[in-house]
């Protein structure tokens, strides 16, 4: 059975260790059955340190898991990386690139970015791949210019790479940097002339290549009943509100009723 909206719940750097652990098993159950009863595709990513204990309490489930990041080298003499191999033999299966904080915080251009998603391809994992403009390329209506550049990599990384046609879809999720933590969320006539443009953009890439379209930038249950209307969108990545089970449930719910 084809599963409906999914669901990317980006835990940051919000909780400690020992918190992540707890929500992981104390929600376990909550997690499973939310899956099960919407048929919703649920992926968690929280911080390195947990990953691969995350990983393993939803090994048997329906629950994926995916990394923040990784790294763009195979391996090497680069400190604090984490190679997208390591994360395919712990059994994640997802891995956020590209994410607006990362290219704030650490400088990411695009070819660091499109040379982690060619790792995680090797490696069998489904990238997540954050594009969004800021605050001053919305006001002089260039999104599209920029998503146009942000997505030049991607299509000559999936002409240039054999190993696309065997493998799992992969993910794009517009974020507005100037939505994010903010609580202002673009007007339906921007985001359906995004999606729509990302629909077709996406679809002349590679016929072989499944894509799916996510949004996130401020995210909740407010604001779902809005969102989940975006024509062509597959589900949500969303941040600071998914470490609240209760919240994430309701915006699981509410997105996956039709």
């Amino acid at each position: 059975m084809k599963k409906n909206f999914t669901f990317i719940a980006n835990w940051k750097m919000y909780l400690n260790f020992n918190e992540e652990i707890d929500l992981a098993t104390s929600e376990y159950d909550n997690y499973i059955k939310l899956a099960k009863n919407t048929n919703s595709e649920i992926i968690i990513c929280p911080s390195f340190l947990s990953l691969s204990n995350i990983t393993q309490i939803f090994k048997t489930t329906e629950i994926e898991t995916g990394a923040q990041n990784c790294s763009e080298h195979l391996k090497g003499s680069f400190t604090s990386q984490v190679s997208a191999e390591s994360l395919n033999l712990i059994g994640s299966k997802f891995c956020i690139i590209g994410h607006s904080e990362s290219r704030k915080y650490l400088h990411e251009n695009e070819n660091q970015i499109i040379g982690k998603l060619d790792m995680l391809i090797d490696n069998k994992i489904s990238p997540i791949l954050c594009i969004g403009e800021n605050q001053e390329e919305h006001k002089k209506n260039e999104t599209l210019k920029k998503l146009e550049l942000q997505l030049k990599k991607l299509e000559e990384s999936i002409s240039n790479n054999a190993n696309i046609r065997e493998y799992i879809p992969i993910y794009i999720a517009y974020e507005p940097l100037w939505s994010i933590g903010t609580g202002n969320i673009p007007t339906q006539q921007h985001l359906e002339n995004v999606f729509t443009w990302l629909f077709e953009k996406t679809q002349n890439i590679n016929n072989n290549v499944e894509f799916k379209i996510l949004y996130g930038g401020s995210v909740n249950a407010e604001n779902t009943n809005f969102l989940k209307k975006i024509k062509h969108l597959d589900g949500f990545l969303i941040g600071k509100s998914s470490l609240d089970f209760q919240e994430f449930e309701k915006i699981v719910r509410l997105g996956s009723l039709s």
